[in-house]
């Protein structure tokens, strides 16, 4: 009787998931609400049908990633009154003429080294302010812009162990280090890369060619008078550097990246005498938000045993064949990226991945690099799909340019589906015919 009822609520609370999900996502795709008012709606929604209880709500929600960027954010809010961004911006802008397809050439490259490097997170953090300097000073839309460097973001980040969440998570669970992902991932991020910019280059370029820009407009620029405050801008880089190395050799000190950018966020508040008060106006509240109620719906889907149940029959769809169990998690991977954040989905496919070792044929660590390359590539599919893309829209928004999810789709869905094509290639050829 009792395992009946129990049996009944847990069929309710199952479908109220699958529901509150498709409803958030369906008004996130169309527009209808505010990101942050739709995921935070469904959030709530999973708290009051007793889904989720509160404190487990709060346990799902990652405060690292909240942590990470709310710091940040303060440190970029701070370091653009410096005038660097500005300085960068008129630099570059000088060494490619002010052509707009090689600028987007630049900033891209630029993205995807320092996303490997560093966390595509703290990249386009840093990266987009520079974009809209640039695309203010030379007078162009930059959205096409803002869109390759969430793509390059995404691909730059597959490359090592530090670049993207998914392969901290990985890295952080298994035995393998910086090098591996160098060595595992790095080639297929380099094809992938000069695929990705071929394609772009057929969307983009004779749109950005056609732009008249001034030259002489261009070579009078004084990049040197964007730096009013050189005192002021070397506080900033003096503390930016501790961030950034700080980030570098978390793997030693292991102190957590919230820590770290939340720390530094202050101290360079301090250190400059930066009103609070105003420099907290300048983070993006409603993107931190987005994520919180994010976190909160997808935790409240593994509850529920939704995605598990996905899993599962992942596991049985393999039939013990490495080969199928590789592609599958790549595809799986890359599919459920695309939709929901791959920090909640890659926690879970970690423990489902050491479950299906035996099934593989002992090489696991194919299906590692499976699940690193879906995952991340996997973000590029829609706006929503990684950490980094939802920031850059977060910045659009208050804007001339926003960046819509279907403006972002129409582009992100089918190079991302062209990148995992490439990586699905490079599997079956590096670890199975080769």
């Amino acid at each position: 009787m009792f395992l009946l009822i129990a049996e009944q609520i847990n069929t309710f609370h199952v479908l109220v998931a699958i529901v509150v999900f498709l409803l958030t996502f369906t008004l996130i795709t169309t527009e209808k609400l505010p990101n942050a008012i739709a995921a935070m709606l469904g959030g709530v929604l999973f708290v009051a049908f007793h889904i989720i209880s509160q404190d487990e709500a709060v346990d799902y929600i990652d405060f690292d990633t909240i942590g990470l960027l709310c710091g940040m954010m303060i440190t970029v809010a701070i370091m653009r009154k410096t005038g660097l961004f500005e300085y960068i911006a008129i630099k570059g802008i000088k060494i490619t003429g002010g052509n707009p397809w090689r600028i987007l050439v630049v900033l891209s490259i630029v993205t995807a080294v320092l996303s490997a490097f560093l966390d595509n997170v703290t990249t386009v953090l840093i990266i987009v302010p520079l974009t809209f300097a640039v695309a203010d000073t030379i007078k162009i839309n930059p959205l096409p812009l803002l869109i390759s460097e969430i793509l390059f973001s995404n691909i730059g980040g597959a490359a090592t162990l530090i670049g993207d969440p998914p392969n901290i998570m990985i890295g952080g669970a298994t035995h393998l280090d910086f090098v591996d992902f160098i060595n595992n991932n790095l080639p297929i991020v380099l094809v992938v890369s000069v695929v990705t910019f071929g394609l772009l280059k057929l969307i983009y370029y004779k749109k950005l060619n056609a732009i008249k820009v001034d030259t002489e407009k261009i070579v009078a620029f004084d990049e040197k008078r964007a730096i009013k405050d050189k005192k002021f801008l070397v506080k900033n880089l003096i503390v930016f550097t501790i961030i950034m190395g700080a980030f570098m050799t978390h793997h030693i000190h292991h102190i957590s990246l919230a820590t770290v950018a939340l720390g530094g966020g202050f101290l360079l508040m301090m250190v400059t005498k930066e009103d609070p008060e105003e420099i907290l106006k300048e983070v993006e509240w409603p993107t931190l938000f987005f994520f919180i109620g994010l976190f909160v719906i997808v935790g409240g889907l593994e509850k529920t045993g939704v995605i598990t149940y996905l899993a599962d029959q992942m596991i049985i769809a393999t039939d013990g064949e490495a080969v199928k169990a590789s592609q599958l998690i790549l595809w799986m991977s890359a599919a459920c990226t695309t939709f929901i954040n791959s920090i909640p989905y890659t926690a879970t496919m970690i423990s489902v991945i050491e479950n299906m070792g035996e099934a593989a044929g002992g090489n696991v660590d194919t299906l590692w690099w499976a699940l690193s390359l879906g995952a991340c590539f996997g973000g590029n599919g829609t706006i929503i799909g990684a950490a980094a893309n939802i920031i850059v829209a977060g910045f659009t928004q208050k804007t001339d340019y926003p960046l819509r999810f279907k403006e972002y789709f129409k582009i992100g869905l089918p190079l991302m589906v062209v990148s995992i094509i490439l990586a699905s290639g490079y599997i079956y050829l590096r670890y199975f015919l080769l």
